[in-house]
């Protein structure tokens, strides 16, 4: 079967509501004879900023000379995106090899492939990938909370990193930052070192260190100096404990997500005495790169990123601020419908000379014209156009003036839909 057959009929729903699913999915795992065991995982959960997170570590491991490999998701333009293997996409040919031994040992016990989901096949095949490349470090991205996501099948992680933690998916999660934190907090399990980002709200580093201590894993916390050197539309400097690091990705909120890296690299270092120098560092990060998340062509003056909820909202438009451009840019938006989308509007439509609204390839999208809508009643004197996704891009560059930007947001689903074609 090949690989396109088999995207279409892995069902795309989440499974999250079922009480017993991450032991069946441990079930699973260990007719797989546990693929998880023998590499040292590194699993990243919060709520912003998982992805840069993951890739700065994976190009730091990779400049140290290891073999790494990286599970992230969403995917943005291709689904093989979500699988790196020592820096690059895995390959379509890889993928189906790898499914194949799962749909082997699902048929061997009377089950199909229609027995998990998409996001558990795709975190079951990456770890089935990294097995059979006897990766060194495996990075894995929580899909969605922790408690119950796919990711928690996992009996063998090493260390457990958080990012900031914020409201998101409050309709799945909980309605308050103290029960969000808390479902991502139970992705802990005893014996492993947990990282956190250091500016967490107090209610969550609580959440954090109680659950840590309540399942007999290792608060690990280690504060290094960080601090800005310059940001421009060209990239990120920072200065961390007085040495000058260029980044690969954008965005003043890669300071936060540095200094949850240097924690886990030290975590590393101790658990394992490994040394991430110096000079691995500094290439690591200059290679650093995300797909559609502050994702700059500076060429065609476009910028992608897949901020979808207020916290993201934020630190994208203090980025374009600290950029001081000199005209205002063009906002192609598409926005899901259950996310609080009238609050990121209170913060965009300032921003920006006029939206282009689009609707995202999601069963969840809000209709373009709907959004439009809304942002008339919002914002009456702002210039919006709703139109198909494909046509978006096109209709944006024939606007946009000299010197003006191009950004794209709103979802990931956003800007898979819009740039199909792009990358």
């Amino acid at each position: 079967m090949s690989y396109e057959i088999i995207q279409q009929q892995l069902d795309k729903s989440w499974r999250l509501f079922d009480s017993e699913r991450i032991n069946f999915l441990c079930e699973v795992m260990t007719w797989l004879s546990h693929p998880d065991k023998d590499i040292r995982i590194i699993q990243i959960a919060g709520t912003n900023g998982k992805g840069s997170t993951g890739a700065m570590l994976r190009e730091i491991i990779l400049a140290s000379g290891e073999t790494v490999g990286h599970f992230t998701s969403p995917a943005v333009f291709n689904d093989c995106e979500q699988i790196w293997l020592n820096g690059n996409f895995v390959s379509q040919e890889a993928w189906v090899t790898a499914y194949e031994d799962l749909n082997h040992q699902l048929t061997q016990h009377n089950l199909t492939i229609a027995n998990l989901s998409y996001f558990e096949v795709w975190t079951i095949v990456a770890l089935l990938i990294f097995r059979q490349n006897k990766v060194t470090y495996a990075i894995i991205e929580a899909g969605l909370g922790g408690r119950d996501d796919a990711t928690h099948m996992i009996s063998y992680g090493d260390i457990v990193a958080y990012t900031e933690i914020g409201l998101d998916h409050q309709n799945i999660l909980g309605h308050n930052i103290e029960s969000i934190a808390q479902n991502k907090a139970d992705l802990i399990t005893g014996g492993t070192l947990v990282v956190s980002d250091l500016e967490q709200v107090s209610a969550v580093t609580k959440i954090l260190k109680r659950t840590a201590k309540r399942e007999g894993a290792h608060w690990f916390e280690q504060h290094d100096t960080i601090s800005i050197q310059s940001e421009t539309v060209n990239g990120l400097c920072l200065v961390i404990n007085q040495q000058r690091y260029q980044l690969g990705l954008n965005g003043a909120f890669q300071r936060r997500n540095a200094a949850v890296v240097w924690q886990v690299l030290s975590a590393l270092e101790l658990r394992y005495q490994v040394s991430f120098n110096i000079a691995a560092r500094q290439k690591g990060l200059a290679n650093s790169f995300m797909v559609g998340r502050m994702q700059v062509d500076t060429i065609n003056r476009l910028v992608w990123d897949g901020a979808h909820n207020i916290d993201a909202v934020r630190a994208l438009l203090e980025t374009v601020k600290v950029w001081q451009l000199s005209t205002r840019p063009i906002l192609i938006l598409g926005v899901l419908s259950d996310k609080n989308y009238d609050d990121m509007l209170a913060y965009l439509l300032p921003v920006f000379s006029e939206i282009i609204a689009v609707t995202p390839d999601n069963p969840r999208a809000l209709a373009a014209e709907d959004l439009a809508d809304t942002i008339k009643k919002l914002a009456p004197n702002m210039t919006v156009t709703p139109v198909a996704s494909q046509e978006a891009l096109a209709l944006a560059q024939q606007k946009q003036g000299k010197n003006q930007y191009i950004m794209i947001t709103g979802s990931f689903y956003t800007l898979r839909s819009v740039g199909e074609h792009y990358a």
